[in-house]
């Protein structure tokens, strides 16, 4: 795999770069934020990425994009550490836009009632939703409504008054995808709304030398009827519309062999994630019987009831906090 990342991203990198760049992101986390007790200074965070990301080469950027939708099985669900992975994903993304044209793009701050990057030229505006999920979620894919609300990015558009380009665009992991077809490509399909959905690969096949820029995204939104001329639930239909106009020949080609190298990056980005977390559980228990040898038999006693009371009846317990907190009684 060596060879072929060398000659499509131009990046001479072994396993233990690559496996550097997998956690590229969580690395830059754990290094900014040392104390969690209280909120992270997000913006601070956001600035001092931008920075970093900024001196990576297109290549390297391009590499990085790839496996970056997908947040670290470590975080506590709803964590200050998920939403700030998510937010230095949307900064990957402004920065991406940045770079095949969009000069005007930026991150969004307003937190309501807003798309996450704004990627702009001119009058040209597209409305962005960045999207991130972890590989162990208990779905294979994602609920529509988690995905796509066209009503969402008719009311982000609202707020642009000169816009000669009016659509949207999702920014998507590509493991997470629908495998024969969902309700959420008849609206990406929908040309009364451009909402171009696009996995990661896509966005990192743009910063590879070849003939795409931002003018070649505008184009297609602004044919978009014409590629789509019927909403459809099906992912081929979106795609065979994707491969005649965006991704046409003789870029189709190249296309197609960019994402079996991608598909082999994901891959080991996946098994590098399974290695981890089992090293980590190995790491875990080595620990707890350490502890648990040094404890006096009255302890250790007491610990097994609690653990084996909350393993019965823990969750009637958060039922009853529920009921207590939030009904009268």
């Amino acid at each position: 795999m060596e060879n072929r990342i060398q000659e499509i991203f131009g990046l001479e990198l072994d396993i233990n770069q690559r496996k550097a760049s997998y956690d590229f992101i969580e690395t830059f986390i754990e290094r900014s934020v040392t104390d969690w007790s209280s909120a992270p200074d997000t913006e601070a965070i956001e600035i001092a990425f931008t920075v970093e990301i900024k001196a990576l080469s297109d290549n390297e950027l391009a590499f990085l994009l790839v496996h970056s939708g997908y947040i670290p099985e470590f975080y506590a669900h709803d964590s200050s550490q998920e939403t700030l992975y998510s937010k230095l994903v949307e900064s990957l993304v402004c920065e991406w836009a940045q770079r095949i044209g969009f000069t005007d793009s930026v991150l969004q701050k307003q937190k309501s009632n807003k798309e996450d990057v704004t990627i702009k030229i001119d009058n040209n505006t597209i409305v962005c939703d960045t999207k991130s999920f972890r590989l162990g979620r208990s779905q294979g894919a994602p609920n529509v409504k988690d995905t796509i609300k066209q009503a969402a990015y008719t009311s982000w558009l609202a707020q642009y008054e000169e816009n000669d380009c009016p659509a949207g665009l999702v920014t998507f992991p590509s493991l997470m995808d629908w495998k024969k077809g969902s309700e959420a490509y008849k609206y990406f399909s929908d040309h009364s709304l451009p909402i171009l959905f696009l996995f990661y690969e896509h966005l990192s096949f743009f910063l590879i030398p070849n003939d795409l820029n931002h003018q070649t995204i505008i184009d297609l939104l602004n044919d978009y009827e014409a590629v789509f001329p019927a909403s459809s639930k099906s992912r081929a239909d979106y795609i065979n519309g994707l491969a005649n106009s965006l991704f046409s020949s003789p870029v189709k080609e190249v296309l197609d062999d960019f994402l079996q190298l991608t598909d082999l990056i994901i891959v080991e980005k996946v098994q590098h994630s399974i290695n981890r977390i089992e090293e980590k559980a190995i790491e875990t228990k080595e620990v707890i019987e350490y502890e648990i040898n040094e404890m006096e038999p009255d302890q250790v006693k007491e610990i097994a009831v609690e653990a084996s009371y909350k393993n019965e009846y823990g969750q009637t317990l958060k039922q009853l906090k529920n009921i207590k907190k939030f009904r009268p009684h």
